[in-house]
């Protein structure tokens, strides 16, 4: 009768656990590469940016399309130049200010001749504003891949610096135009591209309103205009392209 054998304790155990090990890798290699995607679809990049910095300065130019008013003898617009400077108050708030030249011509209106025949000139205007704004942005102190769009209102005053023109002389003096000192008032939107932390450019849409007296002689009761307002308030409209220094 043959005496049975039995096996090794310790050779045993080493057989079975390389017997787990084969059987568990593709298991483990699986959770690996799984895992490691997952991982890797957790860290997509935010696209929201802190804005770094609190003030800028920057040059603006633009154009300006304004109403001459009732009769017509208002500056219309013309080309824009100027600069802002602005600082950031806390979270979407900040304040800036803004001052600009408007460069363009203004018909010269004689209220004597027949309607359709009024026109006797045209004058240049160089209309100067300064004004304070506020500037709310919309994505708060944070930039949406390096945009930040914001609506802005302020006031100011306007002046024209051009004075009287050749034309003007034509006129009796009661019958010029002048354009005086006026409160200035401008609200907008807009959007700023930060191209890097330090440098951006901005663009703007902007609505304004000034007022302009009439000259008496409109009043005149022989030139039988009705209802003739001793002064009008007028709309402009405003497109304009700003470069950014910040820091």
């Amino acid at each position: 009768m043959e005496a049975s054998i039995n096996p090794d304790p310790e050779e045993e155990r080493g057989t079975r656990m390389r017997h787990i090990l084969r059987s568990s890798f593709p298991a483990v290699l699986a959770f690996l590469i799984v895992g490691g995607s997952t991982v890797d679809a957790q860290t997509v990049p935010s696209p929201f940016n802190f804005i770094e910095g609190r003030q800028e300065v920057g040059l603006i130019f633009g154009a300006v399309d304004a109403a001459t008013g009732r009769f017509g003898y208002a500056p219309k617009g013309g080309r824009l130049f100027g600069g802002r400077y602005g600082i950031e108050l806390s979270g979407p708030l900040s304040l800036e200010g803004v001052t600009t030249v408007i460069s363009g011509e203004r018909d010269v209106i004689n209220p004597g001749r027949d309607e359709g025949d009024r026109v006797v000139g045209e004058a240049d205007a160089l209309l100067a504003t300064i004004d304070a704004r506020f500037k709310f942005t919309l994505t708060g102190d944070r930039m949406w891949h390096r945009i930040s769009p914001f609506i802005v209102a302020g006031g100011g005053v306007v002046f024209d610096a051009a004075g009287d023109s050749e034309a003007d002389e034509q006129l009796l003096p009661e019958d010029r135009f002048s354009f005086g000192t006026s409160f200035y008032g401008t609200t907008g939107l807009g959007v700023r591209w930060f191209i890097t932390d330090r440098f951006a450019l901005r663009a703007d849409g902007t609505f304004s309103l000034w007022k302009v007296g009439t000259p008496p002689g409109f009043s005149d009761p022989v030139r039988n205009f009705p209802n003739v307002e001793e002064g009008e308030w007028l709309r402009s409209l405003g497109l304009t392209i700003s470069t950014l220094i910040r820091w």
